[in-house]
């Protein structure tokens, strides 16, 4: 099973665009979908706990609410940055990041550190392969950047790196029953990174009552916490499965390609000929990079 850490990293990277593209469709205010994202997730959740059994490391559960704030901490920058310097601008933080997980990954366990230097062929390609991804990714979006933008997103890239990192040692702490260690994982950092954007929304004087819509509930919410608790059990399981977080979020962070088809379906069942066309020369590369990172890894 180890060795299709890969497969459930794919599956990963196809509900997370989903989730992605949903609010494309739904249009709702960003701390809104965070709002069902985490309280409905936690909310949801909540009941099964009586059935699963508990992490036995203590540590796990402070780790997770950490982890929650962190979260919660990264979606507010994250917004407020595409406020302020546009939504494209966010989209470099995530393909950077993979190069600081390896890095703080490889940093924190010294056998594995061993072992890629020991061989330099295996060094020279995983690190190709990390390379080309985050560039092509970046590319794929025509993320614009500047000395002021990139400062400003710099917190959130350190967060990014922070969530998978702590991510995957949290899978480590609950390898004895890690389907409870997700299980736990998914509601405590839903419940504390939902409460913290619902704080938030409060805070901008936003409706309530829009929190509570019946349409937004059925067309939104149901939707949304289906596909997130689908990214949680698929991205945490690669995780655990995975010998380095890194190689996961470079997978998972190629997503924009399943938003490109998507959107080129949509525009083609609409008949609408004057959207952009993806550059199928960048998405050649990400394929083939992700193709020889798997083989590597």
């Amino acid at each position: 099973m180890a060795d299709l850490w890969w497969l459930f990293a794919i599956i990963a990277s196809f509900v997370f665009a989903m989730f992605i593209f949903s609010n494309q469709v739904f249009q709702l205010k960003g701390s809104l979908v965070m709002i069902y994202r985490g309280l409905g997730t936690a909310l949801v959740l909540a009941p099964f706990a009586f059935f699963v059994p508990i992490v036995e490391d203590i540590n796990f559960y402070y780790f997770c609410i950490l982890q929650g704030f962190v979260i919660a901490y990264l979606d507010n920058r994250l917004f407020n940055a595409a406020k302020k310097y546009g939504a494209e601008i966010t989209a470099i933080i995530q393909p950077i990041s993979v190069l600081l997980i390896f890095t703080i990954w490889l940093s924190i366990t010294p056998t594995q550190l061993a072992e890629l230097t020991a061989d330099t062929t295996k060094l020279t390609l995983t690190i190709s392969a990390l390379l080309i991804i985050a560039y092509s990714v970046i590319k794929l979006k025509k993320s614009p950047i500047n000395k002021k933008a990139f400062k400003y997103l710099f917190p959130a890239l350190c967060c990014v790196a922070l969530i998978d990192v702590l991510g995957k040692e949290l899978m480590t702490m609950g390898e004895k029953n890690v389907f409870a260690a997700i299980f736990y994982y998914s509601l405590i950092t839903s419940f504390i990174a939902g409460l913290s954007n619902l704080i938030i929304f409060l805070k901008y004087k936003n409706n309530v009552a829009d929190i509570f819509n019946p349409r937004h509930i059925i067309c939104v919410a149901i939707p949304i916490i289906i596909l997130i608790l689908s990214m949680y059990f698929f991205k945490n399981y690669s995780l655990f499965l995975s010998t380095n977080p890194a190689y996961v979020m470079a997978i998972i962070y190629t997503y924009p390609i399943w938003i490109l088809l998507s959107n080129n379906i949509l525009n083609r069942f609409h008949h609408n000929q004057d959207y952009a066309k993806p550059n199928k020369s960048l998405i050649a590369m990400i394929i083939c990079a992700v193709i020889m990172l798997i083989l590597v890894a």
